[in-house]
């Protein structure tokens, strides 16, 4: 019998967990969110995902605005050291865990990741995940037009795909 992976939202509670400088006491929600953040590009790098580190700075930039104190409650100030220490703890605790995370965040205090099988052979992880990304964020049209130019779709065969996607991901 095969069992069921591990909730992803109990993983990136752990990950996260793994940043806080005082993990017995509640984060503020920023520096929960923050840990989350890395918790989420460090699992997807792992995964293949590259490069995520660089689209998500303005994101903890964004937020460290709103509480520069945040840090205060972080093991480090050194982003790039506390994912490189998540990947690590990715690789070590689940490496066979090859799922991509599409979404994560904190809705009413909880954690809440949707997430995408692993990749199958051969298919570009980095270009399947901003595809269903921009599916999952609402944007069809954006979607349609990277199928017609990344796959030289027609508009047609772009949207009846971007609409399989959307039922896939249960939006419709």
């Amino acid at each position: 019998m095969i069992s069921a992976p591990p909730k992803m939202s109990q993983i990136m509670q752990e990950m996260s967990e793994r940043l806080l400088r005082n993990p017995a006491t509640p984060p503020t929600p920023e520096a929960a969110s923050v840990a989350l953040l890395f918790a989420n590009v460090a699992w997807n790098e792992s995964v293949g995902l590259v490069h995520a580190r660089e689209g998500y700075r303005n994101v903890w930039s964004a937020i460290e605005a709103d509480n520069p104190n945040l840090w205060n409650e972080l093991k480090s100030k050194e982003i790039d050291r506390l994912i490189d220490e998540l990947v690590q703890y990715k690789e070590s605790h689940y490496a066979s865990d090859r799922r991509r995370i599409l979404v994560c965040g904190i809705v009413a205090g909880k954690i809440r990741v949707e997430w995408l099988p692993p990749a199958a052979a051969g298919v570009d992880v980095k270009w399947e995940t901003q595809l269903y990304g921009l599916v999952r964020s609402g944007d069809e049209s954006g979607a349609i037009r990277f199928l017609q130019s990344t796959r030289q779709l027609s508009r047609i065969q772009a949207a009846r795909r971007v609409a399989e996607i959307s039922v896939e991901l249960g939006i419709v």
